[in-house]
């Protein structure tokens, strides 16, 4: 009976061992982790800025400034300042910028600061390139630190829209820096087409 016993005992510990090993022998799988991060957003490109014409729609009102402004003799020198923009839009200021410096470098009249001048002069009285807030006595201040007698001030009322035909509204005004006098002002209004008498008479046949 005990032969018995110590029998099954020892069969019983040899399959605990074997039960071990088989454990032991199993291969582990790694199970890769899962990425819950959040998908990133894919950013809209940014819209492409229209292409404006400025240099034809600036040069009348350059040639009308230059034709009725009497300079006196001395210190002709112009700084062109910022777009005041009353649109209410975004206005591409670079495209107007630079088209009234080449019409202005092309004129025997005055002589025009330079981007580079301009640019250190704003941050010597600490004007920020991306100014927005542009006004006529910070542009004459401006003036003044590098000693331009002028400034040629542009305000921009509405953009041009070739969808329906609507004209740039706009004015250029020429300011002294000595006391902010405006010497010359021409505005859109000045280039409306007066209403000839075939209209008029048409609008009153229409009333």
């Amino acid at each position: 009976m005990k032969k018995i016993i110590r029998l099954l005992a020892f069969i019983a510990f040899v399959s605990l061992l074997v039960g071990c090993h088989l454990l032991d022998s199993k291969k582990t799988v790694d199970t890769p982790p899962i990425d819950n991060s959040p998908i990133g957003i894919i950013e809209t490109p940014p819209q492409i800025v229209k292409k404006t014409d400025w240099r034809s729609i600036l040069s009348p009102f350059i040639t009308k400034i230059l034709q009725s402004s009497s300079i006196p003799e001395g210190n002709r020198v112009l700084l062109i300042s910022d777009i005041q923009n009353r649109t209410g839009e975004f206005v591409a200021n670079n495209q107007i910028d630079e088209a009234l410096h080449q019409l202005m470098s092309k004129q025997p009249i005055f002589s025009v600061v330079n981007k580079q001048s301009i640019n250190q002069a704003k941050q010597a009285i600490g004007i920020g390139s991306d100014d927005k807030f542009v006004s006529r006595g910070k542009m004459i201040g401006l003036a003044k630190s590098i000693n331009a007698q002028y400034v040629l001030f542009t305000t921009l009322y509405q953009l041009p829209n070739d969808d329906n035909g609507t004209d740039a509204d706009l004015s250029i005004e020429l300011l002294s820096t000595q006391n902010g006098e405006i010497l010359e002002r021409v505005a859109s209004k000045d280039f409306a087409q007066p209403k000839t008498q075939t209209d008029n008479n048409q609008t009153e046949a229409n009333e």
